[in-house]
């Protein structure tokens, strides 16, 4: 795969999220947008044993066609990839951009990170599920969130009007990108939070999945009140310098400093996969505890009863879902994930104890999410079965 060259000149707010651009930009974020500090804290990083497998010549099946973990690698535009087997790192690759020490923008993947720090605040006692908005931010009270739940928050089941189209420039999700700093600024635009208070309801809460950006940084507010703290300190605290990271995290803000909760954190591939071997294990790290166990499997079991799923999440996972920030892909394995645009994918399989981090940047938002989920699956799968092969063949005959 090609390595772009560096952007000259740098990328603006109006292409970066564009190709080719966006190929230099998602490894380079914290150079042209305004970030804050998700603290690693001050112990050793996570390390895990090296038991590499050749999985460039694999071959995935794709609606019939054969190719090459390698040529799939490449056609996804992928800038690093980590896949851990258990406590082993079986597969590391990176591309272009890509490094080991570089904080890649990690899009709505930054969702699910929000949402196991929602569990440990649940734990701790200082945030109550069935509590409304309201009471943690009266600020929200006249808008659609006001009477919505914090539980409704974190399943994504607040009802309001809010068109998600990343390619509509009249759209809320641009509106909320232009009040981030993401994207060229509007004399009349607001910050973020000021932004979140304007959104209008659209009929009663807690009947479907309606998948919003937005709600994820009323997420972030809520768990700011709640713990007392600045978001980048509560995610720090509680997830990122417990789970053995190795680099700081970034979160982008935007004029008045407000952390960019639902997409704009950036971390390396490899803590990136650290996050997500905690998650698979069920929120521990070495034995110690860092998520709650309970909030973990709650979050695997899937969108509360009566609470419609997504139409679009279903048409590549018929049986998917959403709970707490996460996706439930329905599947065999029991699979989960945290998923961004243009690529960015943390891909969790239980069954097979695999987890595999790739960041990537697509052509499109929204672009070859069948095509990863079907090549990320059999790459889970043949992963087990090569270290299963290999088990064996290491066995006192």
């Amino acid at each position: 795969m090609s390595a772009m060259t560096p952007a000259s000149p740098p990328p603006t707010l109006g292409d970066w999220l564009e190709p080719p651009v966006n190929q230099w930009a998602f490894n380079h974020v914290e150079e042209f947008l305004p970030t804050a500090v998700i603290s690693r804290g001050r112990g050793d990083h996570r390390t895990f044993a090296e038991a590499p497998l050749p999985l460039e010549d694999a071959e995935v099946d794709l609606a019939g066609a054969r190719i090459t973990v390698a040529e799939f690698l490449e056609r996804t535009r992928t800038d690093a990839i980590v896949v851990l087997h258990g406590e082993h790192v079986v597969f590391e690759r990176y591309f272009g951009e890509g490094r080991p020490d570089r904080r890649h923008a990690l899009m709505s993947i930054s969702k699910s990170v929000a949402g196991m720090a929602a569990g440990c605040l649940v734990d701790e006692g200082r945030l109550t599920l069935s509590a409304p908005v309201e009471s943690y931010v009266p600020e929200l009270a006249a808008s659609a969130y006001g009477t919505a739940t914090v539980s409704q928050v974190l399943d994504m089941s607040v009802s309001l009007r809010f068109n998600h189209d990343y390619r509509d420039p009249a759209s809320e999700v641009q509106a909320l990108d232009r009040a981030s700093g993401w994207r060229p600024r509007d004399p009349e635009d607001p910050a973020v939070r000021a932004f979140l208070a304007t959104l209008e309801p659209d009929g009663p809460h807690g009947r479907s999945t309606q998948y919003c950006s937005a709600t994820t940084d009323v997420l972030a507010w809520i768990l700011e009140r709640a713990a007392g703290q600045p978001y980048p300190e509560v995610i720090a605290d509680r997830i990122w310098s417990r789970i053995g990271a190795e680099h700081d995290a970034l979160v982008t803000t935007d004029p008045e400093g407000t952390p960019y909760a639902c997409a704009g954190v950036n971390a390396t591939a490899r803590d990136l996969a650290r996050f997500g071997r905690c998650v698979l294990d069920n929120g521990s790290v070495g034995g110690t505890r860092v998520i709650p166990e309970a909030w973990v499997r709650a979050t695997r079991a899937g969108a509360p009863p009566g609470v419609a799923p997504d139409g679009d999440f279903r048409e590549v996972h018929p049986n998917g879902s959403y709970r707490n920030q996460w996706w439930l892909t329905g599947d065999a394995s029991g699979s989960f994930l945290g998923l961004g645009i243009f690529g960015q994918y943390l891909w969790l399989d239980p069954e097979r104890d695999v987890v595999i981090a790739k960041q990537s940047s697509l052509l499109g938002p929204r672009a070859q999410r069948a095509e990863h989920a079907s090549s990320l699956t059999q790459i889970a799968a043949a992963v087990a079965a090569a270290r299963r092969s290999s088990r064996l063949g290491q066995e006192p005959r």
